[in-house]
Order: C-alpha cells, then sequence, then structure tokens
C-alpha cells in the first residue's frame, strides 16, 4: 500500500523478443542466472506463451522460480530483467472484451502503460493452471 491508501503492486519487469511484461513478484520464489541446465521443470518464457514459430533470441537469460503450491518446482527462463517497480492497481488496464478470453488463456491478466511502452501483465500460476489442465486432457504433465 503506498501513501495514497491505494493498492500497491510489486511487479518484476521483463523483456522477450523485443515484449515487455511484468509479474506480481509475489508469485517468485527465486531469481537465478540461467547457467545453460536443461530440466523438466525448466521452460523458456517464449514457448509458455505461445510465441508461434518464431525465432527468439535470449540476451541476459534469467531463471525465475515460481512459488508453487504443491512440491513439483516450476522454472522459466525470461530474459533481459529491468526493475521491480511498485505500482498502483488503478494503473492496470484490463485488456478489451474481443481480446480477453485470449489473454486469459495464455496466462495474461491486464496491460500497463509505463514510460511510454505497453507492459503485459502475466500470471505465471494461471500458466501452470493452464499447463496442467491441457497435460490431464493429453496423459500427463511432464
Amino acid at each position: 500500500m503506498n501513501d495514497l491508501g491505494e493498492t500497491g503492486l510489486n511487479l518484476l519487469l521483463f523483456s522477450v523478443g523485443g515484449v515487455h511484461f511484468g509479474i506480481d513478484s509475489e508469485q517468485a520464489s527465486g531469481i537465478n542466472a540461467y547457467q545453460g541446465e536443461d530440466s523438466v521443470d525448466l521452460f523458456w518464457f517464449h514457448n509458455e506463451m505461445g510465441f508461434g514459430d518464431a525465432t527468439v533470441t535470449y540476451l541476459s537469460p534469467t531463471v525465475v522460480t515460481i512459488r508453487c503450491p504443491d512440491e513439483k518446482p516450476y522454472r522459466v527462463i525470461i530474459d533481459l530483467m529491468e526493475d521491480i517497480r511498485e505500482i498502483t492497481t488503478a494503473a492496470i488496464l484490463p485488456f478489451p472484451p474481443l481480446l480477453e478470453p485470449f489473454a486469459l488463456r495464455k496466462g495474461m491478466w491486464g496491460v500497463l502503460l509505463l514510460d511510454g511502452r505497453m507492459v503485459l501483465l502475466v500470471d505465471f500460476m494461471r500458466i501452470l493452471r493452464e499447463k496442467r489442465a491441457e497435460a490431464a486432457r493429453h496423459g500427463g504433465y511432464r
């Protein structure tokens, strides 16, 4: 909560493939430099977000460990960590109704205009729930 009595949210800001994103920093339980490891609990952000066939080059890959309600870790490789910044929830814009169902399925829940750029807000717990639901429909979660 800030001095004005407005609800505040601390966002971890980063970009991948030239697109800016933010996550609630409370979702992260750890942040480490990517060391080249390959593990079943480690996912590339552009794959999680469905960037399609786009070639994405990571310049400064960083592993964010997401707080999970169970013991199975969920780690995502992001790129170009920029800042952790407090914003008021009043500054968050919803997606237009036409885009909202698609955005929610992809784990995006809002948009923020920050320093002249659009920042897509991502909920990793929603992505994980969608991922597990999809895996259950197709025979298992890797």
